[in-house]
């Protein structure tokens, strides 16, 4: 018998060097007794070297069936703290013993090859679900606590000599539906969850759901397959957990000589138009949009309640924007990441000259170059002090016309004023060139008369 033992245990690890697990696990069978087919359990630890797990549901009147891939002799054995013969019956490529021993270890030598079976009874550790209610909680935030009523003993199995336990999972599942938010569609959905629990427990913890739900217990995964899969459901939990989506979409203007009015983030040039729009679940009551400079919003300069909220940024720097939520009485407050808006310094160059109604079509406008302009007013006049252009728009720009016609090439003067996000007030004053070539698109005939 020693040497039975010593031979098999170089065997076993070879079975673990091999990894031969659920292939060879079909070979095992069970028949007779209530007739629920044994489960094979297969997301066992492969380092143990067990080739079946089984669990079968009782054992009065069943056996245990080896089949054979060759004509080597079979002979059966148990193992717990010694290897044990058992009596047998062959038949063919196959051989049956009677199943007379639950919780424990077979090995099966198929001539000078060893398989482990480890056979555990479904009976001896039921799953037994009574009822499921959720723990009261004013403030469940971000996780609620399930009280399980019922029973489930943890199993086990053990490789061939070892005393190291490995766990069975019995993927007991906790079902209900939250709020999940989505993104091409910009708003929540709501959605179905699973959660798993690898054994039976009286309290399990879950995330805060965002929306009204029931939740349901079942399983487990051997009674699934047999059938008999057990489920109990709370009543109707109200949520107060709360999450939101801040979004933020910016206004560009078409002014090609205005500078940084498409920046990589928000702001860029002022006066920066943004709209802002607030998502957020089922149980919130109150939300806020609040303005700061700092990034910790230690200090608040502007708050609103519009879900819809249009603001024009007209001063220079960072402001920081975030959304706040909260359910009745606040008692769940969640806080958005801050939007950053960042509006640039004042620029503002003016050129002096210009040359409408050329063929090439260059340089054909007279316009400023700006940036973060808030206000402005600019005049254009003739020699003799005649107003021939007004804007208080620094996108514009003078078509070098005059009542429709092209102005007379010469000096003109304009006068600007203009205040930047900044603060900086501009008062500019100076002449402009305009000037045409001879092969213009209108000759002087054409053109209005500076005088």
């Amino acid at each position: 018998m020693k040497k039975i033992l010593k031979w098999l245990f170089v065997l076993q690890l070879l079975v673990n060097v091999c990894g031969i697990i659920s292939a060879q696990a079909q070979r095992f069978s069970v028949a007779g007794g209530n007739e629920l087919s044994c489960a094979y359990y297969e997301d066992y630890n492969s380092t143990s070297g067990i080739n079946a797990v089984m669990v079968v549901y009782g054992t009065a009147d069943k056996q245990l069936r080896f089949e054979s891939r060759n004509t080597d002799p079979i002979t059966w054995y148990t193992y717990e703290d010694v290897l044990t013969p058992l009596p047998s019956h062959s038949e063919g490529r196959y051989s049956t013993i009677e199943l007379t021993a639950s919780e424990c270890g077979y090995v099966v030598m198929n001539g000078d090859r060893p398989y482990y079976l480890y056979v555990i009874d479904y009976i001896k550790h039921p799953l037994v679900l009574s009822s499921v209610s959720v723990e009261e909680d004013d403030a469940a935030c971000d996780v609620v606590t399930l009280n399980i009523d019922g029973s489930g003993d943890e199993m086990y199995y053990y490789a061939f000599n070892s005393m190291m336990p490995y766990e069975v999972n019995r993927d007991i599942a906790i079902g209900y539906n939250t709020l999940q938010w989505n993104e091409e569609l910009l708003q929540y959905e709501e959605v179905s969850r699973e959660v798993e629990l690898n054994q039976f427990s009286s309290t399990y913890p879950v995330a805060a759901p965002f929306c009204n739900t029931v939740f349901t217990v079942y399983g487990d995964r051997f009674l699934e397959q047999w059938d008999m899969m057990q489920e109990v459901s709370s009543d109707e939990y109200v949520t107060t957990a709360v999450e939101a989506q801040a979004k933020a979409t910016q206004t560009y203007r078409e002014a090609l000589n205005e500078l940084d009015r498409e920046p990589s983030g928000l702001g860029g040039s002022a006066p920066a138009e943004i709209e802002f729009n607030a998502y957020y679940t089922d149980a919130v009551t109150h939300s806020e949009w609040q303005f700061s400079r700092d990034a910790n919003f230690s200090s608040i300069t502007h708050r609103y309640t519009d879900d819809l909220l249009r603001y024009t940024f007209r001063e220079e720097g960072t402001t920081y924007v975030r959304l706040v939520v909260s359910s009745n009485n606040e008692s769940c407050v969640y806080e958005c990441d801050p939007l950053v808006v960042t509006i640039g310094t004042s620029l503002l160059e003016i050129p002096n000259a210009f040359s409408p109604g050329t063929i090439d079509g260059k340089n054909d406008e007279w316009r400023v170059a700006y940036k973060s302009l808030v206000e402005f007013r600019c005049w254009i006049f003739n020699k003799q002090g005649v107003e021939v252009y007004y804007s208080e728009n620094p996108g514009a720009g003078w078509d070098g016309k005059v009542g429709g016609r092209l102005a007379s090439p010469g000096v003109y003067y304009y006068v600007i004023e203009a205040r930047g996000a900044d603060g900086v007030d501009y008062k500019r004053s100076g002449h402009i060139n305009l000037m045409r070539s001879k092969r213009g698109g209108n000759d002087s005939s054409n053109s209005q008369p500076t005088e």
